[in-house]
């Protein structure tokens, strides 16, 4: 009977805090023109304000150019995020993507053998959890209708809280053809740890960009955590202990 109770206060518990698993679901977005931004200065890392790889299929060869950047609001003379209070500014992460081509790479990035021409790119994606996302994303409207003749791409956040950015898929998108993408969050880059996609019905590749830090519970919430982590603790300890209960 106890341990029974001891399941049923940690379930408790965990549902109020919304620990309790649920069904993953879309969200959709309206996208928002990048021309119309306004953006204050560029962190500048050890390459410079621009990270440029290269996305890169399962045979090593390349499929398009990504350059990436991110921004402080405007106003900022200089973006250097340790001088500012983390979750207390928005960061534009921004990424200029040419397919069927490869600008030299930053290093340490290697620049591959050969690149591959590629058409109709129906997608553009972060295979990593957007950390503290605002729900403002877009990209650059005028790029879009010159690309594609027209801002028909649809944006997505999926369950794993990653971002995608999806085009028809006969897009007409291809080789030598920039579109910029871009999306803000409350968190500042930690290094160019994240991974980005880019893919038609026939290809898919793969490059490194800008990775968001996590977001770190602080006050309450992490006490929250810590009572949890504490009852589940303790639940087991007397599971152990006592196996002829019912499971």
């Amino acid at each position: 009977m106890r341990c029974q109770q001891t399941r049923l206060l940690s379930f408790a518990i965990a549902s109020l805090l919304g620990m309790v698993p649920q069904v993953a679901r879309a969200a959709t977005f309206i996208p928002v023109d990048l021309d119309q931004l306004d953006l204050g200065a560029t962190i500048v890392g050890p390459v410079g304000p621009e990270v440029e790889m290269t996305f890169v299929n399962d045979a090593g060869e390349g499929l398009g150019d990504l350059i990436s950047s991110v921004s402080c609001p405007t106003g900022f003379d200089s973006c250097v995020p340790p001088d500012n209070p983390l979750g207390t500014l928005l960061y534009t992460y921004k990424h200029e993507v040419t397919p069927g081509v490869d600008f030299p790479n930053d290093p340490p990035f290697p620049t591959p053998a050969s690149v591959l021409p590629i058409d109709n790119v129906s997608e553009f994606r972060l295979d990593f959890a957007a950390a503290g996302f605002t729900g403002i994303v877009g990209f650059s409207f005028s790029e879009a209708v010159a690309a594609i003749g027209s801002e028909d791409i649809s944006i997505e956040q999926l369950g794993d809280s990653s971002l995608i950015w999806q085009l028809p898929l006969a897009s007409g998108w291809g080789t030598g053809e920039t579109i910029t993408f871009f999306w803000q969050t409350t968190q500042p880059p930690t290094g160019p740890g994240g991974v980005y996609g880019l893919a038609n019905a026939e290809q898919i590749g793969t490059g490194a960009g800008p990775l968001p830090a996590p977001v770190v519970p602080e006050g309450p919430n992490s006490l929250a955590l810590l009572i949890v982590s504490g009852v589940f603790l303790v639940g087991r300890r007397r599971l152990a202990k006592h196996k002829q209960c019912d499971r």
